[in-house]
């Protein structure tokens, strides 16, 4: 089989789908995490299911809040002065980092307001982003929050349904209430049993917690009054240019990539530049283009090639002063050739000065045979006097031969 396997526009389809799926590779491994949503069915701000704070934080938007969801250095945009959210942070018991990330937070916003955890449920096996089952979380979960913030007192979920709610907030509709117990808290609304809400105002800081969590959470926002009541209590942080809700503690965190900032608006118009350059340079150092060059002949054609390599084996010798007297002698027996002295008892050496005489160089031979002589090989500055020397003698040799006045054989008469 002597035909190609591949027609050259086969091979061109293959090559720009091979590109095209390393482009695609590389998009996914920049932006995966940002161009799809986590699928999730657990208490965050994407989950959908039961316990999801999804419809809540879309409730914040259609109120005109300006909702970002932040994945990495939450304190850094809380410390700006932005109203923050931690809603029900997963804090294990032997987790120091999430702990740590916590009291930052919790330092640095002037406007906090946290949710306590309740509940822990398991996804459905068919659909992953369901809630398969759910059940309440031991309470110590929600005690670790507290006390991580600093605050002394104790998280409860009293038997009874408790008196009626004391406060100028709407009453909850909860099925078992989570409450607490703290003197660091002033109540905001609560019954005999317990706080479901209370505030830490003092230096211009504020801390709102939130004991129960069914308020905001997809089964229980739409329920009486709980909507206006999670909004009332958010209303206790004051507006902001935008809301800060942490995700780094649902596990969330997406750690800063210098590829994917250097792809993003404004630093992408630099990062095309920089490529636009590297391709320029690489188009510069390519060989060639196109069916390869003929090689040069080993010997080109033409006196200039002699000329050339006799006169970089002087040089390499170190011979300019004998290159210099020997085009001196050539350029004598040019003239005499080309303007031969009459017949008679007269000399070249007399002729030749009765030709200079006649164009008005007298004398100028004997200062060329001087300066000739002057040159001493591999002597500093030889070759540049050799070069002076050589074009001096070129111009009296032109001059003897084509200068003005004609032939000076028929000027005789002149020149005696």
């Amino acid at each position: 089989m002597t035909g190609a396997p591949f027609t050259r526009r086969a091979v061109a389809l293959l090559a720009g789908a091979a590109v095209l799926s390393l482009l695609a590779t590389a998009v996914l491994a920049v932006f995966g995490d940002l161009l799809a949503e986590p699928p999730t069915f657990g208490a965050d701000a994407w989950s959908r299911s039961a316990v999801g704070h999804r419809a809540f934080l879309e409730l914040l938007r259609a109120r005109g809040w300006q909702v970002v969801l932040s994945r990495h250095r939450t304190a850094d945009r809380a410390r700006e002065g932005a109203p923050t959210l931690l809603l029900e942070p997963e804090l294990g018991p032997e987790d120091p980092r999430a702990r740590a990330v916590l009291q930052a937070v919790e330092a640095a916003a002037p406007r906090l307001l946290v949710v306590l955890p309740k509940r822990r449920g398991l996804p459905d096996p068919l659909r992953p982003t369901w809630l398969g089952s759910a059940e309440l979380a031991p309470v110590e979960q929600a005690q670790r929050v507290l006390d991580a913030l600093g605050l002394p007192g104790e998280v409860v979920r009293p038997a009874g349904p408790g008196d009626a709610w004391r406060g100028a907030f709407p009453a909850p509709e909860i099925s078992g209430p989570q409450l607490l117990r703290s003197d660091a808290l002033s109540p905001l609304l609560a019954n005999d049993q317990g706080m479901l809400a209370g505030e830490v105002a003092a230096g211009g800081r504020r801390l709102v917690v939130l004991a129960d969590p069914d308020l905001l959470e997809t089964h229980g926002l739409s329920l009486g009054g709980n909507a206006e009541l999670a909004m009332a209590l958010l209303g206790r942080l004051g507006r902001g240019p935008a809301l800060v809700v942490d995700e780094t503690l649902h596990g969330h965190e997406l750690q800063p990539s210098l590829t994917r900032e250097l792809l993003r608006f404004p630093l992408l118009l630099a990062t095309l530049q920089a490529l636009l350059t590297l391709a320029l340079l690489c188009w510069a150092a390519l060989v060639r283009f196109g069916r390869p060059l003929p090689p040069p002949r080993p010997l080109a054609p033409g006196k200039a090639f002699l000329v050339e390599r006799t006169a970089e084996l002087l040089r390499a010798g170190g011979h300019v002063g004998e290159a210099a007297r020997a085009y001196l002698r050539a350029a004598r027996e040019e003239v005499l050739a080309r303007a031969p002295p009459p017949g008679g008892a007269e000399g070249p050496e007399a002729w030749l000065r009765r030709l200079e005489s006649a164009r008005g160089r007298a004398g100028a031979l004997r200062r060329l045979e001087a300066q000739v002589a002057k040159i001493e090989d591999g002597r500093r500055g030889a070759e540049a006097e050799a070069v002076r020397a050589g074009l001096a003698i070129h111009r009296w040799r032109e001059e003897l031969i084509h200068g003005p006045g004609g032939d000076p054989r028929t000027r005789r008469g002149a020149a005696r």
